[in-house]
């Protein structure tokens, strides 16, 4: 179900103007302080390429106490997160050249895809809990310079711990079309254009589905800054490294034994596919 952009635009409304008054019940927690956050970020590593896109969000509650001296503290924060997928063709067209003749594909057993009506479509998508345990100092001061002396006290540096538990899907759809056998094709004629022949061969493991669901807990680490608004506002932005749970699936048409025969199931691997995360947040201080 698809949550409307107005009413999610009118929550993030309600708590930005709730932040003054929930600030003001702060002295009944004595020494620790709590934020909230909402967090968006740019993902790249193996982990852009596992799930085909580059974003991340989530919304997180951030309990602090400071400690061990002036300007410096503990948090400790609870974080739900997004890294979503989209669907995307990895079909290798240029590796399985769609040339190769029926001799070709016999000798050399490489798949020759036809590229109209081959499909090797892939999503995963993972969702979870974070717990992220840090540490902040404020950043010196005192250097005379009055504009570089006010960004300076206001503005900390962090870095931490943190333990992800995602929730991943995995879903993969295929239908693997061997244009062996075409025509030859002549000089000018998109190959793309001719339909495949009927007696194209329906091998084992051309064509399928599955999906895929499981959980894993990864540790991981994270560093930024932060630099405070006002009172009742901060930014930060910082870079962290994590893992979520991933399959790495290879269909039987793509595998070929020495006696020439296809696997009808494929091969189906499991791992942890890491990555890191530029993440930029809005602190709202409670």
């Amino acid at each position: 179900m698809r949550i409307p952009k107005l009413t999610t635009l009118a929550c993030l409304a309600a708590l930005v103007s709730a932040a003054p008054a929930l600030r003001s019940q702060q002295s009944e927690f004595g020494p620790y302080k709590f934020d909230m956050k909402i967090r968006l970020g740019l993902v790249g590593g193996d982990m852009q390429q596992t799930k085909f896109d580059n974003k991340i969000l989530g919304f997180g509650i951030q309990a602090r106490r400071e400690m061990f001296g002036p300007g410096s503290a503990v948090a400790v924060e609870i974080t739900w997160e997004h890294v979503p997928s989209r669907w995307t063709d990895i079909a290798d067209y240029v590796k399985h050249n769609q040339n190769n003749t029926n001799d070709d594909w016999a000798k050399s057993g490489v798949l020759s895809l036809h590229p109209w009506w081959s499909m090797d479509a892939r999503k995963e998508t993972s969702r979870g809990l974070s717990l992220l345990a840090s540490y902040h100092q404020k950043m010196p001061s005192g250097t005379g310079i009055d504009v570089i002396d006010q960004v300076l006290d206001g503005m900390e540096w962090y870095g931490g711990i943190r333990f992800d538990r995602y929730r991943t899907t995995s879903e993969a759809r295929w239908v693997l079309v061997n244009q062996s056998g075409l025509a030859e094709i002549k000089p000018g004629v998109n190959p793309g254009n001719t339909r495949p022949p009927l007696y194209t061969p329906n091998y084992p493991g051309s064509q399928g589905a599955f999906m895929e669901d499981g959980a894993r807990l990864t540790p991981g680490f994270f560093a930024g800054l932060r630099q405070s608004i006002n009172d009742n506002f901060s930014f930060e932005c910082g870079l962290r490294y994590f893992g979520t749970k991933h399959w790495d699936f290879t269909p039987g048409a793509y595998i070929k034994d020495a006696d020439g025969n296809h696997s009808k199931d494929g091969v189906l691997k499991t791992g942890t596919s890491y990555g890191y995360a530029i993440e930029f947040a809005l602190v709202i201080k409670l």
